[in-house]
């Protein structure tokens, strides 16, 4: 009989940020190791940049628990000096307790790398290592109405028993989303108003896959881990042309030595420790890892790993390699829908039986090309999914089918792809594969594609629930060639000779998106809402231009002593650093982030809606004043659990800061509402600066809906609104134009709802979610033709801390 243990599989934790606690059962023993026993660890530790060790208790069966000074250690650079720098005083002090190598590892995994595991343990509470088994709640849809309409959420929180919260730390519950739960659940999406082009890209969609070159995982069947998988190369994009034979690039199907050669492992979707670098790092990893275990546990190198548009996994082996072309084919031998079981178990493929979609391939002359679609996966949209189609005209751009005597024609198109998209096809309005996606180049001053040329004007697009990737960057594909033609019929005679049978009626693509599998409520707005939760029916609020008109461009970290307030400078094509807002004509709120540089009197520079180039002075941030402490609830809820030092609230304490111009800005500042009143799913606005949006220019407007106060301090809230880099300090406000709050930060939204949503609305306070991050889904149909690059889910502070801020800072100037 089989010896099964559960491990956490942790260096897949590390990057994705969230981890499924579940380990063997502790040794009964009557002690633990003394503090002083665990100082080399400790000292080696600090040493480097994690805090040290303050406090130290041991569970009813002595296993030892330890709290460090501070969480604001990045859970990435405490992983990374356990596993390498400290990795050999941590094995001392784990022989120490006298348990399991594996109950003290875990128990440390718990501790660093879950910065969602819950509110108390990302506050310094440890987690409890005993064996936690997550819970299989029942799926209800709960209907919620407002002013503006109904729509639905799902939930498996109805009825779910809480974990338990103890002296020990936290042993959590934890529940997960199925790919078929969300995807079936949920009324499958289908294509509204696309074009003939587009129509085209959606039904070659599912002849398309996401190539990961290598993966360092787990093979043994005696091993059960919670994720298998400790080290997977960067995807791209491939797409089959026959039933078993996919064409890639040859730099996705590197595998992990021919990355440890180039020095090139940190292109990673999960990374292992870099000390392991180098040729055989997978292996030596996991004997690293799993001391004493026979034999080798992770193994590297046993193919290309595909998924394909319907959720299912492939292994595959390399067939095909042309550096000349930058293109590789890989011929597919197994299949799975468990991706966690080792390869040897997954079923043969079966040729055209498991599988009935492949595209044509067609040579053709690129300067009479127009009409185009892109199917592929940009990096950057991971979180919405994949299999995207971006539809372009080819005859827009001058460049495209001319030869540029070096690699020869190529086709230029003007929308948005990244090197997670290299790879992908570029059919034609036939359905044929005309060209792939070869790089990218910048094209900020139009001279190839003269209509991607920079605007100096604010942004027209209109109100976005996300902020799309609208930069001047250009996709470049290389052609398809007779001599590639030939070389793929020669691996399979039945490359474009054989059609893929046709399937009728839409390709159906789940109504949601993969960011939904990181919510523990997944709403599902239906026709009468935006899919960020803004009515159709307020698209042209005036409340849009209130706050448009009261946002400001952070242009310079540095003064303006030759700002005239009666001069207006029209160029808005200009580096926007972060967002801000006025309150009044001389106080502009942005984030504590913003200005982390700078020092309570430095100066700075601003531009307005209308042109007004204005110097201001910084006269306070909440990192110097900001509320450190949680309130009575947190003290009440987690009494037990050993807290840490130093600031409760993070850094930025709430993350604002107030500046002071020297000149009265002319514009309307924005009126300050109550926050307490806000409720959730209210719509709400934000303009801002994404710094992915710049070739249409700046004073973007994102739409969404309010998700929720933070349960335990009055520093922090979370909206169903855009965010990205550039957009910080962005006001919210609500239908009446009114300040609400402010956007500091985006992330995964069951983050933001284990402290904003499920203590309210379900008495929860130690419920996990766990996310596979290898899974990729179909992007939900959608009314824009842009790559999505923001985070669903943003945090801020509320306006009410806001105004209290302010008040300090600048007492008696608010009206």
């Amino acid at each position: 009989m089989k010896n099964s243990r559960r491990l956490v599989g942790f260096v897949g934790a590390v990057l994705a940020g969230l981890l499924l606690v579940s380990c063997s059962t502790a040794t009964e023993i009557s002690s633990g190791p003394k503090p002083t026993e665990l100082d080399d660890f400790s000292l080696c530790m600090e040493a480097e940049g994690v805090e040290k060790l303050v406090g130290h208790s041991y569970g009813e069966n002595g296993f030892p628990f330890y709290v460090f000074e501070s969480a604001a250690t990045e859970p990435p650079v405490a992983m990374q000096a356990m596993a390498e720098t400290c990795w050999e005083h941590f094995n001392t002090a784990a022989g120490l307790t006298g348990f399991e190598f594996n109950d003290f590892f875990n128990y440390f995994a718990g501790y660093f790398l879950d910065p969602s595991a819950s509110l108390a343990a990302l506050r310094g509470g440890p987690i409890d290592p005993g064996v936690v088994e997550a819970q299989v709640g029942s799926v209800t849809q709960e209907q919620v109405c407002g002013d503006f309409g109904c729509f639905e959420i799902m939930t498996k929180l109805f009825g779910l028993a809480d974990g338990t919260i103890g002296d020990t730390g936290l042993a959590p519950t934890t529940i997960s989303w199925a790919r078929e739960e969300l995807a079936h659940s949920a009324s499958p999406g289908s294509p509204r108003n696309l074009s003939a082009i587009e129509q085209v890209g959606h039904g070659a969609s599912p002849s398309v896959v996401v190539v990961f070159g290598d993966w360092c995982m787990n093979q043994s069947a005696e091993w059960s881990l919670d994720e298998p998988v400790f080290h997977a190369t960067a995807p791209g994009t491939g797409f089959f042309v026959s039933d078993s034979l996919i064409l890639t690039t040859v730099a996705t199907l590197d595998t992990m030595d021919d990355q440890a050669r180039d020095q090139n492992l940190d292109q990673a979707k999960i990374r292992i420790p870099p000390s392991e670098d180098g040729v055989g790092a997978c292996e030596r990893y996991g004997t690293t890892l799993f001391p004493g275990t026979s034999g080798t546990l992770l193994e590297s190198g046993r193919g290309p790993i595909v998924q394909l548009f319907d959720g299912r996994w492939a292994l595959g082996e390399v067939v095909w390699e042309d550096d000349a072309s930058g293109l590789g084919a890989l011929r597919l031998k197994a299949v799975t829908r468990d991706r966690k079981q080792p390869f040897d178990t997954w079923a043969p493929w079966e040729g055209e039986g498991s599988n009935q979609h492949w595209l044509s391939l067609k040579a053709v002359d690129l300067s009479g090309v127009g009409a185009t679609a892109t199917i592929h996966h940009p990096q950057k949209a991971e979180s919405e999914g994949g299999w995207f189609v971006s539809p372009s005209d080819a005859q827009t751009c001058a460049a495209s089918g001319q030869n540029n005597g070096v690699t020869g024609p190529r086709l230029y198109l003007d929308h948005y792809s990244d090197g997670a998209s290299n790879g992908g096809p570029i059919v034609d309005a036939s359905g044929a594969v005309i060209a792939t996606v070869e790089l990218q180049t910048y094209d900020q001053g139009g001279t190839f594609c003269p209509v991607n040329k920079v605007s100096t004007t604010q942004n027209t697009l209109g109100p976005l629930p996300r902020y799309y990737a609208d930069s001047s960057a250009l996709t470049v594909g290389a052609p398809v060639t007779s001599q590639l033609i030939s070389a793929l019929r020669e691996l399979d005679p039945s490359v474009n000779s054989q059609p893929a049978p046709t399937i009728s009626g839409d390709v159906i693509r789940p109504a949601v998106s993969l960011e939904s599998y990181h919510r523990f409520d997944v709403p599902l707005f239906g026709e009468d809402f935006t899919v960020s939760g803004f009515p159709l029916s307020e698209l042209n609020s005036g409340a849009i231009d209130i706050a448009k008109q009261a946002t400001l461009a952070f242009i310079r970290e540095t003064g303006c002593p030759t700002c005239d307030e009666n001069r207006l400078n029209k160029n808005f094509d200009v580096p926007c650093i972060c967002t801000g807002f006025a309150v009044t004509e001389n106080l502009i709120v942005t984030n504590d982030h913003c200005v982390s540089s700078l020092s309570i009197g430095s100066k700075t520079t601003f531009r307005t809606f209308y042109g007004q180039d204005v110097e201001a002075e910084l006269v306070g941030k909440t990192s110097l004043d900001g509320e450190t402490e949680l309130n009575q609830r947190y003290a009440d809820i987690y009494a037990e659990v050993p807290q840490p030092e130093g600031s409760r609230t993070g850094f930025e304490r709430g993350d604002v800061a107030l500046l002071r111009t020297s000149d009265t800005m002319k514009l309307e500042p924005l009126k300050i509402a109550d926050s307490s009143t806000l409720t959730p799913w209210e719509p709400l606005i934000t303009v801002g600066h994404p710094a992915t949006m710049t070739r249409t220019g700046p004073w973007v407007t994102g739409v969404g809906s309010f998700l929720g106060a933070d349960y335990f301090t009055r520093t922090v809230q979370s909206y169903n609104l855009p965010a990205q880099k550039g957009a910080s300090g962005s006001a919210v406000v609500n239908l009446a134009g009114e300040l609400v709050g402010q956007i500091a930060t985006g992330g995964y939204p069951a983050t933001a709802e284990k402290t904003r949503v499920l203590p309210q609305k379900y008495g929860l306070y130690a419920t996990e979610l766990w996310v596979d991050m290898l899974e990729t889904t179909p992007a939900p149909y959608s009314s824009y033709s842009g790559i999505p690059v923001s985070a669903q889910v943003s945090d801020g502070a509320p306006s009410n801390y806001i105004k209290e801020m302010i008040n300090l800072w600048a007492p008696g100037e608010l009206p």
